[in-house]
């Protein structure tokens, strides 16, 4: 009776082993070959401006989507995870909506630094016209209200002058 016992135990044991060995040579342990993989594309704006857009490429079969995301930089300055930009023609100023917060934005070349316009109307930006040297631009934001979309133009003065 007492070898019996002794003998149950090593094969209680070992069950643990055979389980594992099992989801091992199933693949129910699954691979690396899974993992979502990531591409990025830069591109050379002028002026110093570059944008880089990267995509997040899901396996087929999973249940999440696809994804991208662009970044505006001048030089090595990170400037923003934007939805959409505009750079003025001459170089100096870049105009930008923020991906995650929508605030636009602005930034000035020579003087280095962004301002931020968070009383202009909800929207998505969709446009930006240059006006007036360059002080001015007018804006078309998309809105959305009762399952409607609209397009809103919205002039902009900028709050540094160009030099």
């Amino acid at each position: 009776m007492h070898a019996l016992c002794s003998d149950s135990r090593k094969i209680l044991r070992t069950i643990p082993l055979l389980v594992l060995a099992s989801l091992l040579n199933t693949s129910l342990i699954t691979p690396a070959a899974q993992a979502q993989v990531l591409t990025q594309v830069s591109k050379d704006l002028g002026h110093g401006f570059q944008s880089q857009e990267s995509k997040q490429i899901n396996v087929s079969g999973r249940w999440h989507s696809n994804q991208s995301f662009k970044f505006l930089y001048f030089e090595k300055r990170h400037l923003c995870q934007c939805s959409e930009f505009s750079i003025a023609p001459s170089g100096q100023v870049a105009l930008f909506q923020d991906a995650a917060t929508r605030v636009i934005s602005s930034f000035h070349v020579r003087k280095n630094s962004i301002n931020a316009y968070p009383k202009l109307p909800a929207g998505k930006l969709q446009s930006v016209t240059w006006l007036a040297q360059e002080k001015q631009v007018e804006l078309h934001l998309l809105t959305q209200k009762d399952g409607v979309e609209t397009i809103i133009k919205k002039r902009l003065r900028l709050s540094f002058q160009l030099k």
